[in-house]
């Protein structure tokens, strides 16, 4: 028998296109490779429960299982490229919690300092003219990019905090000799710099020269790897460039000081951990 319960179930609240259309996916990311007119729902006390548990934030399990709950179409959260997973958080903090962002920014013009309310709606909506394709050329080579998905950025950040953390941990450790610490660091530093490397190379999705393709990683990487450093730098700085051309579009904000009153565009990053407590986060480009 139907409960009148029923009629206070969760309702979507609105419907979205994702920015990639869907060009990343195959048949497993979404249900019935449904790309556009997705539903999404408002977060439920369980999904408010996971964005403060610790653990889960830090792998990123939370924000996974958070998608999952809000839009059911979305089979494999960790499959989505990062400004898909941009775009489907601030959907679903409109549908829990409105279109409003209380915000604090910095009028580039006046330099004050100032708390503001962004429109998320607005937000959403600059997607709409989003480059989700981007290339960069190198001497007579072009190189073609890809966004990573949301299982590989979390899996670098990991080893990015993780090598950070044992940094710190060498440096304050008064057991070791300097050449322990030397030895040590030099070891990690080389982990680091692999890691860059990795990031760099998981941007790649081809890379072609007069109508030639490559588009095996394990060649890509290797060539990368044997090539010298000047040619690394500028592959480094192309796939920077493009890369920030991917995080969570600009958007209009007007000065509150009265004497300034000028408009400027704000950048907003999404941190998963705090962006539905209210605040703004740190920047997740690893290559340094």
């Amino acid at each position: 028998m139907d409960s009148f319960l029923q009629e206070y179930q969760r309702h979507p609240k609105l419907f979205i296109d994702l920015p990639s259309g869907g060009r990343y996916y195959d048949g497993s990311v979404i249900q019935d490779e449904q790309y556009v007119q997705i539903p999404v729902f408002g977060m439920n006390a369980m999904d408010e429960i996971m964005f403060k548990t610790p653990d889960a934030l830090f792998s990123g399990e939370a924000t996974a299982q958070v998608i999952k709950s809000c839009i059911p179409a979305i089979l494999d959260p960790w499959k989505l490229v990062g400004f898909d997973i941009d775009y489907v958080l601030i959907a679903i903090r409109v549908a829990t919690y409105g279109d409003e962002l209380p915000t604090i920014t910095t009028c580039p013009h006046c330099k004050s300092e100032s708390e503001t309310t962004i429109s998320l709606t607005k937000m959403l909506e600059n997607y709409n003219s989003y480059e989700t394709e981007a290339n960069f050329t190198i001497g007579d080579l072009t190189f073609h990019l890809h966004p990573i998905t949301y299982k590989q950025m979390t899996d670098f950040s990991i080893e990015n905090y993780t090598n950070e953390r044992t940094l710190l941990q060498i440096s304050g450790n008064a057991s070791l000799t300097d050449d322990q610490k030397n030895t040590m660091t030099k070891d990690l530093y080389m982990k680091i710099s692999t890691l860059n490397l990795e990031v760099a190379v998981s941007y790649l999705n081809s890379i072609t020269k007069m109508g030639q393709e490559e588009k095996d990683k394990t060649v890509i990487k290797e060539f990368v790897i044997n090539n010298d450093a000047e040619f690394y730098n500028k592959l480094k700085d192309g796939i920077t460039e493009l890369s920030l051309r991917w995080k969570t579009p600009k958007v209009q904000v007007t000065c509150v000081d009265e004497e300034c009153n000028k408009e400027f565009q704000s950048s907003i990053d999404l941190d998963y951990s705090n962006f539905f407590g209210l605040k703004f986060l740190h920047s997740r480009n690893l290559i340094s």
